[in-house]
């Protein structure tokens, strides 16, 4: 059975380029490497000839894993194997999507858990750590001039790793339903149900101001079922021609 994967997103306040050229070419600045690394203490990380390579202060070097496809400043993915071997990969990939003019994006998918010798707690090592990781990237993109006005965002749920039989049934599910209320409750939400040609999918449709898009995507990951891995959150810009 393919095991649901990671996915993460957050907005960051920049174009597309300068998020892309941060996560290629700064990711030694901002990586945190005092709790995320294979030699812990004074170290660094850098993307060289295709890899994503640590470096121990005494000069030991660990590839965490190889470029697969490479984008800019749309998207990349890669191998993805820290303190393992090439043959115990998994693969990430990342998107950089506008959402408007100087705001970006940033949806970070992480699959192939199957490789795993437990695959369930490798899951959900990664699920705790990628978004301290999203944030200090977050954190780390300089801000540039960004626009004001609306965007719209389709928030795509999809059964997560914890969902045995109807997503509907479980008890998550009600807080699920608590967080679109309150979305309504707030004059954002446009509309929200599930898919019924993919049993457990469904999408939530807001319109919010640009200027707390980062706020919204948070608050998304937040919502109980989310967090409780009911349900898998995949955050898509929507690009409204006719309303």
């Amino acid at each position: 059975m393919t095991i649901a994967p990671v996915v993460r997103n957050v907005v960051v306040s920049a174009s597309p380029d300068a998020a892309y050229q941060a996560w290629t070419e700064r990711i030694g600045e901002w990586w945190p490497l005092g709790r995320h690394s294979v030699y812990k203490g004074d170290n660094s990380v850098a993307l060289v000839d295709g890899e994503i390579v640590e470096t121990s202060s005494s000069g030991e070097t660990s590839v965490w894993g190889r470029l697969l496809e490479a984008n800019p400043p749309g998207n990349l993915s890669f191998t993805w194997h820290p303190g393992r071997g090439p043959e115990a990969a998994s693969t990430v990939a990342v998107d950089f999507l506008p959402i408007a003019d100087g705001r970006t994006l940033v949806r970070l998918t992480h699959t192939g858990w199957e490789i795993f010798d437990d695959p369930t707690a490798g899951r959900n090592e990664y699920r705790n750590g990628w978004p301290t990781v999203l944030t200090d990237f977050r954190d780390s993109v300089p801000a540039g001039a960004a626009s004001d006005g609306d965007v719209w965002l389709v928030l795509e749920h999809r059964p997560g790793h914890t969902t045995t039989g109807s997503v509907f049934g479980h008890p998550l599910f009600a807080e699920h339903l608590a967080f679109v209320n309150g979305l309504k409750d707030k004059a954002v939400l446009i509309a929200a149900g599930p898919l019924p040609d993919e049993p457990g999918t469904g999408q939530t449709i807001i319109r919010v101001p640009a200027a707390e898009a980062a706020s919204y995507v948070e608050a998304a990951h937040d919502d109980a079922a989310v967090a409780g891995d009911l349900l898998v959150l995949r955050v898509r810009p929507w690009n409204v021609m006719v309303s």
